[in-house]
């Protein structure tokens, strides 16, 4: 997992007064982000910080809840002062895919299979000034050590359980999210205390109900969303872009931020509790939003 720009500076920017952190894990790997971070720019008042948990760059494609499940895991399992080896990797690669050319992953993976044996194996943060420059005293650039802590640091965005909260936002997709698939992410995120919101059949079901031409619609169009033979599109999407010009990837979040408010209230109208969203047309993401927006 890895935490964006300028959120990855939280850990050096904190003072006293702590900023409650709302983490989000989402399907989407561009629109939802997107949203997210918009929203937090724009309307999230000034002691509450927005931070999208993003995948890695090796897992771009994997956008099935099952793989949200695993992103959460891998931050829950990361947040007490110790990382994993199979997550000090993931850092690694983020690292060189982010900096091309600077180190020979190869190489220091290799060294880190021979330091520990398992991915598995936890490192606690005392011990990695130790661990960077014996994975790096050979690099070309005597302060690479340095640098990657740096990275590294700017990546462990503190986390409070007792404080922060822990999100998950998914798409009821029937045609890749099966019902048994369903409820075993009901059940996680029981068990791991991660607020669950779902959108069916998308989340752009959300984001067209900030408009008014969301009130004209059948809803068994919107719950069908079936393809558009012309554009390619679904049709929630196609009706998104015929009302605000909306591209997957591409969201301009002005379109949207005035129609807030509406967006929430119409949310009523449909399933908002999450057992009925599995089988009915609905979304709950208005209560994070309004969450948000509203925190003291």
């Amino acid at each position: 997992m890895r935490i964006k720009e300028p959120f990855a500076t939280e850990r050096e920017s904190e003072i006293s007064d702590y900023r409650k952190k709302y983490f989000i894990a989402s399907e989407g790997s561009a629109t939802e982000p997107k949203y997210f971070e918009k929203l937090n720019e724009s309307l999230i008042k000034e002691n509450v910080t927005v931070i999208n948990i993003l995948r890695d760059y090796a897992n771009q494609g994997h956008s099935n809840p099952t793989h949200v499940i695993k992103l959460l895991q891998t931050f829950i399992d990361n947040s007490a002062n110790e990382v994993t080896v199979g997550e000090l990797k993931n850092k690694l690669s983020n690292w060189d895919h982010e900096n091309p050319g600077k180190i020979d992953l190869d190489s220091t993976f290799t060294k880190l299979d021979e330091m520990y044996k398992g991915d598995n194996y936890r490192i606690p943060y005392k011990d990695l000034d130790s661990v960077f420059m014996h994975l790096f005293k050979n690099e070309a650039y005597e302060d690479m050590a340095r640098n990657f802590e740096k990275y590294f640091e700017a990546q462990d965005v503190t986390y409070s359980s007792d404080v922060d909260s822990l999100n998950m936002v998914v798409d009821r997709d029937k045609d890749s999210f099966t019902e048994e698939q369903y409820d075993k992410v009901v059940e996680f995120c029981k068990k791991n205390n991660v607020n669950l919101y779902v959108s069916n059949p998308s989340f752009e079901l959300w984001l067209y109900m900030h408009f008014d031409e969301f009130d004209s619609e059948n809803k068994e169009d919107l719950i069908k969303n079936r393809k558009m033979n012309n554009s390619g599109r679904r049709y929630i999407e196609k009706r998104l872009h015929d009302a605000c010009g909306y591209r997957k990837n591409s969201l301009n979040f002005k379109e949207f931020e005035p129609g807030i408010k509406n967006a929430i209230r119409r949310e009523k109208d449909l399933a908002e509790d999450i057992t009925k969203i599995k089988n009915e047309l609905g979304t709950n993401v208005g209560l994070l939003v309004n969450k948000m927006i509203k925190e003291k």
